[in-house]
């Protein structure tokens, strides 16, 4: 008995596409499938608060009378510890190598960095910064204006920036760290879960997530006793 031509090429054709879609389908689900979801917003708790309770816990009344002299003239600071400054218009100082602020210092001014900038913990920064090196900030500092680096970007545990971090390296973030607006990095973001950021994360590299809280692991024999 034989098969009716048109049915025969019904057939043939259902089973040629069959097949088609068996060995195809999975390749087609993986390319559709979004492997990047672009910009993110880490959002946990409301972090912002953060910025009410530091101005009321480190602004200059917490400084010593060294530190306020130094606000109060940050050239002169500089001039005092052998870097060179210049300054630019009203509220900008250019800082003409690298540089370390010690702990407790309040900066009322802008500032440019033409190297590496180390920030020691609880320093406070009424504008933004900008850096041609890598930037370290320790715990606890609060910078209102923005962070610009062409290096890398490392903040440290509940430290307080209320604009954008913009780095042409990499950005790690500590623990309860608040950024106000966005990171933007051409490295990766590294942060921890427990920290904000306000706006979006954009990176060319990868953003990774670490789990709260931080465990320090023994690394050698000597450090388990």
């Amino acid at each position: 008995m034989f098969l009716d031509p048109f049915l025969l090429t019904l057939l043939l054709l259902t089973a040629a596409l069959g097949f088609v879609v068996f060995v195809f389908l999975p390749s087609i689900i993986e390319i559709k499938k979004p492997t990047d979801r672009g910009p993110r917003r880490i959002f946990r708790t409301p972090l912002q608060k953060i910025m009410r309770y530091v101005s009321k816990t480190t602004l200059p009344s917490k400084l010593d009378s060294a530190d306020k002299s130094a606000s109060k003239d940050l050239q002169g600071f500089l001039k005092e510890v052998g870097v060179k400054s210049s300054r630019i218009g009203k509220d900008t100082i250019r800082i003409l190598s690298d540089v370390a602020f010690p702990p407790s210092l309040e900066i009322l001014d802008n500032i440019v960095v033409d190297g590496a900038l180390t920030v020691g913990d609880r320093c406070v920064f009424q504008g933004s910064v900008k850096t041609k090196g890598n930037v370290f900030i320790g715990n606890y500092v609060v910078m209102r204006g923005n962070l610009v680096s062409k290096g890398n970007v490392d903040v440290q545990d509940e430290a307080v920036i209320g604009g954008s971090v913009h780095s042409e390296g990499s950005v790690k973030l500590g623990e309860k760290v608040y950024i106000g607006l966005s990171v933007v990095a051409d490295g990766d973001v590294e942060l921890y879960e427990n920290s904000e950021v306000k706006k979006n994360i954009i990176t060319q590299g990868v953003i990774k997530v670490l789990r709260y809280p931080q465990l320090d692991f023994p690394t050698t024999i000597e450090d388990i006793g």
